[in-house]
């Protein structure tokens, strides 16, 4: 079973970590649903990708007939056939043997995953500022993720690397995996609560609006499932 783990992690809001340890063939045997998708990718990794994603989404839902579609902007959408859902906010990323998927009942959310390596500092110069105090890789590699998570959760903005600004970090305690940055996205002068988690395998970092979606009356989270 390449399901890791899906759980809560807000009010209305929930997170599901995918292994992608599977080929295309398997998951159509126990996801049948994704018979019906048409396959936009020929390189497998690609459509291990692609049906992990929405094989996660079945398994966070139980609704098979839920899709991820993504609009002109590259915006991803809930949808049920061509009918985009209003009430389901989703965001989603994958690296190298993960994915990972959020989905929000009333507010915007970002996730981003990378492997854990130490190529960060080839492009270091290319995404921290001057004044961010960054130094071991670890740092370098929470505030990439940080930084593409935020670009996510406010993707109206179009945000640039030099836009976004580390304005604090909560250490771990000795032994923790988990911990908190602060972002400031400069052009509307708003901070941002990251979420951290570093594993020997993979950064994960994840936030959540200050605001409710617009298209959901009241902003009021539903308790039964996401379907």
């Amino acid at each position: 079973m390449a399901l890791i783990y899906i759980k809560d992690v807000g009010d209305g809001v929930r997170m599901g970590l995918w292994r992608m340890d599977e080929e295309p063939d398997q998951l159509y045997v126990c996801y049948s649903h994704l018979r019906c998708l048409a396959m936009p990718f020929r390189s497998v990794g690609r459509q291990k990708e692609y049906l992990s994603v929405r094989a996660l989404l079945q398994a966070m839902t139980g609704d098979d007939t839920l899709c991820i579609r993504h609009e002109e902007s590259g915006r991803p959408v809930v949808c049920r056939g061509l009918v985009k859902r209003d009430d389901m906010l989703v965001s989603i990323s994958h690296t190298r043997g993960y994915a990972v998927l959020m989905l929000s009942r009333t507010k915007a959310v970002g996730v981003d995953i990378e492997y854990r390596s130490d190529r960060i500092v080839k492009i270091a110069s290319h995404f921290i500022r001057p004044d961010e105090m960054v130094g071991s890789v670890e740092q370098m590699l929470a505030l990439w993720c940080a930084k593409e998570t935020l670009y996510k959760l406010h993707s109206e903005d179009s945000l640039h690397y030099f836009d976004m600004r580390q304005v604090e970090s909560t250490a771990p305690a000795a032994g923790a995996d988990d911990w908190d940055l602060v972002l400031e996205n400069m052009k509307r002068g708003e901070r941002v609560t990251v979420h951290v988690t570093l594993t020997p395998d993979y950064c994960l970092t994840w936030a959540v609006s200050s605001s409710t979606n617009p298209c959901q009356p009241g902003g009021q989270p539903r308790t039964t499932a996401f379907s």
